[in-house]
């Protein structure tokens, strides 16, 4: 090849490397148009006889097509040869821009081990060669697959770097991704307030960079997040003026995703037929628009809005197919929401035993969640903290000494953030423990905490020699007053019975929800005749007055009990508390069995089996 001919070559791969820049540049901002410039570099790399140009074209056209419907399977193979080809041409860089492609397509596959081990391996080269905005994508992508593996502090730890990263640039689309991804991380652990300004962030972003092909994810999940926090009438004029706008070819997952949040919109404020005709058009959209996630929450859609259409018998039956073909995603929103929307449909369907045991699972996932996203929160400082450090370390040797004091400043800024949020994690975890062993309707212990009591305070009293007896509370005729007056009244009159046994002058007593109208009372150095005497007499003065005031004077509510002393047979049995609460239930049962409204005491000796 003659000097001129080379230099040609060398002056066309340069003008092919632009032109490829430039079309990278606009793979979110203009999809369309990114797509028949890629074409048109494909065109001219093949006229030109330049494998590397044709190499780029081809790894435009695939992750143009990654973001439509498409075959993973097929794509995971398609950027393996690119890439491939790629680093054996010496270029490091494009190569490691294909890893994003070939990464997400990986996890599409359900191989998301795979894909981590591939982005973590070329993580330390993508440091060195890929500028910001690369390897933010790279790093936001670990961060949404980090996610979908339950590994919170790595995602938390991957998005972080790559905000302080992007941050230190001119906007980038790249930047709107990761704003998005933190928000709905937050959205996932139901913290919808936190989540509100990193979504409207995102989408400002999306709207100031003309970014097409984010607009529906954006604008999907600011409105899913709106109407959790109450605010659905606000969503769905958001929704509206922006239904014209987006794009419904460039991505079907994320536009059927956008029209399943604003059929959850419409239905919220009453606009039923525009909510099903947007489902309908989802469901119609076929298998390519339905994922995993859109599947999952189609049908808590659906669900939602057979009920308000007072189709109840086909809400129930869409409950129970979910139940019967459970889909398993890391989601816990979607989690927590089949299970509102379960207790929901329950309670129109008048199960309300069924409902309560759904409002219960949604209860204690809600304080378990609750608990892993403080603990995310938490790491997420230390994260940026450590972050920001090294990205000090590594301009050091220019800056040295102003961006020394920096550090000095934000570490000792950071320091107390920690220090003021562990406090903060140590409240919270303090309330969820009382959450945790408290009943959420009248105030009191609940069962667990029963469970975990007794065997300390059997050892206890054992140990001193002091008495101790247990009272078994069962409220009468309640069904009756649940199904005269309606199960609110019901609640009210279990408060009134919690309350008023609480009052018991005993130092250390213990009053504990023990399940529907039952209640069990620990009564610490008393005997059981003194434990009935004691019960006896706040029955009476229970019984002799009504617990629904507003009612009228006519209701009377009257319990009964049964009382069991802590014996030398009883503590001695392997299984003692079992035996102590059976002794105290008999106890109930023969004050039941001879016409209410007494209190009776345990036999001597209970067979315990």
């Amino acid at each position: 090849m003659t000097p001129a001919a080379s230099s040609n070559s060398t002056h066309r791969r340069a003008d092919l490397q632009t032109q490829f820049e430039r079309v990278w540049g606009l793979l979110l901002r203009e999809p369309q148009e990114a797509h028949d410039l890629a074409l048109g570099l494909e065109r001219a790399g093949r006229m030109a006889g330049d494998s590397h140009s044709l190499l780029l074209a081809e790894l435009l056209l695939l992750t143009i097509r990654t973001r439509m419907a498409h075959d993973p399977q097929a794509v995971v193979v398609e950027a393996q040869r690119i890439r491939g080809k790629l680093a054996a041409q010496g270029d490091l860089r494009n190569a490691l821009r294909c890893v994003v492609t070939e990464a997400n397509a990986l996890a599409d596959l359900e191989r998301r081990a795979d894909a981590l081990a591939l982005i973590r391996e070329s993580l330390p080269a993508a440091r060195e060669l890929l500028d910001a905005a690369d390897l933010g994508r790279l790093l936001n992508s670990c961060g949404a697959i980090e996610v979908d593996e339950a590994r919170h502090v790595e995602a938390v730890t991957a998005w972080y770097e790559a905000l302080e990263l992007l941050n230190g640039v001119p906007p980038t689309a790249v930047l709107a991704m990761v704003m998005l991804n933190v928000g709905v991380m937050y959205v996932r652990f139901g913290n919808f307030a936190a989540a509100e300004p990193h979504l409207r962030d995102a989408l400002s972003l999306v709207e100031e960079q003309s970014l097409l092909g984010m607009t529906n994810i954006c604008a999907g999940n600011l409105a899913y997040n709106l109407i959790q926090l109450g605010r659905a009438e606000e969503a769905s004029r958001f929704m509206e003026a922006l239904a014209p706008r987006v794009e419904r070819d460039y991505d079907l997952r994320e536009y059927a995703f956008f029209q399943i949040v604003r059929a959850e919109a419409k239905s919220a404020i009453g606009q039923l037929d525009g909510a099903r005709a947007c489902l309908t058009e989802v469901a119609e959209l076929g298998a390519s628009a339905l994922d995993l996630q859109n599947v999952l929450y189609l049908r808590i859609a659906d669900m939602r809005l057979l009920r308000r259409e007072g189709r109840l018998v086909e809400a129930r039956n869409a409950l129970l197919q979910a139940e019967a073909d459970p889909m398993h995603i890391d989601d816990p929103i979607y989690e927590l929401q089949l299970l509102l929307e379960a207790s929901e449909i329950m309670h129109c369907c008048g199960d309300d035993r069924s409902a309560f045991r759904y409002a219960r699972q949604h209860h204690m996932y809600s304080i378990e969640m609750d608990r892993e996203f403080q603990r995310a929160d938490f790491i997420s400082l230390h994260t940026r903290y450590e972050v920001r450090k090294t990205i000090v370390d590594r301009d050091f040797e220019v800056r040295r000494r102003e961006e020394a004091e920096r550090a000095r400043l934000e570490i000792e800024a950071l320091n107390a953030a920690l220090a003021a949020r562990v406090q903060e994690i140590e409240r919270l975890q303090g309330e969820l423990r009382e959450q945790a062993i408290r009943d959420p309707l009248t105030g009191v212990y609940n069962r667990r905490f029963l469970q975990e009591l007794l065997p300390t305070e059997i050892a206890r009293c054992v140990r001193e020699g002091r008495p101790l007896s247990l009272c078994l509370v069962d409220a009468d005729h309640f069904k009756q007053i649940n199904d005269q007056l309606g199960h609110g009244h019901g609640d009210m009159v279990l408060c009134a019975l919690a309350a008023a046994l609480s009052t018991l002058a005993v130092d250390g007593l213990v009053v504990a929800r023990f399940g529907g109208e039952e209640f069990c009372v620990v009564l610490p150095d008393c005997d059981a005749l003194a434990a009935a005497r004691l019960v006896d007499g706040l029955r009476l003065a229970f019984s002799a007055r009504s617990p629904l005031p507003q009612l009228g004077s006519e209701l009377r509510v009257s319990f009964s009990g049964g009382v069991a002393a802590l014996s030398d047979w009883i503590h001695q049995h392997p299984r003692a508390v079992e035996c102590w609460i059976a002794a105290a239930d008999e106890a109930l049962y023969s004050a039941k069995q001879s016409g209410r409204n007494r209190i009776a005491i345990a036999a001597e000796r209970l067979r315990c089996d």
